[in-house]
């Protein structure tokens, strides 16, 4: 196999509680944390709306969502993280999640990575990487998506 498919170069997220494990090709871009419009309404891990290069972004606590919730770390600082969207949601292009920190860049083999739990319902995969403490969560982002587009939050802010 070449190169290419046995690694990946990928993003360790700080959420507050256990830490995500994305491709660098989730994420367009980790800009200051800001909500242009509160959530007034809505589920519990809809925070509102991020405005993002002059577009309304909804804001998710992945924290909240994925129930792994916790304290962030004291002195920690909020951050946007803005997902590229999977095209599975009609006016859907961006999700914005609230983070708790900066990601790191790592690259990934299959060695490195070892299933640790199964998923639930918004995360695809538990695992343990390789000079990494601790747990980490592969969201499911079409999950994210689907929840968004079921809230009717979207239909709302077209």
């Amino acid at each position: 196999m070449s190169d290419v498919l046995e690694s990946l170069n990928g993003l360790i997220i700080p959420l507050a509680g256990k830490p995500l494990l994305l491709p660098n090709v989730a994420v367009a871009e980790l800009v200051a944390y800001r909500l242009s419009q509160s959530a007034s309404s809505g589920p519990e891990w809809f925070l509102g709306w991020t405005l993002w290069r002059d577009q309304q972004v909804p804001m998710v606590d992945l924290d909240n969502l994925l129930a792994e919730g916790a304290e962030p770390a004291a002195g920690a600082e909020p951050r946007t993280l803005i997902l590229n969207a999977l095209d599975g949601v009609t006016n859907l292009r961006f999700i914005g999640v609230r983070v708790w920190g900066i990601p790191r860049a790592r690259r990934l083999t299959r060695e490195e990575v070892e299933k640790v739990g199964e998923g639930s319902s918004y995360v695809l995969q538990r695992v343990q990487v390789a000079e990494e403490a601790g747990e980490l969560l592969i969201p499911d982002l079409s999950a994210v998506e689907q929840a968004l587009d079921q809230s009717g939050l979207l239909r709302r802010a077209g």
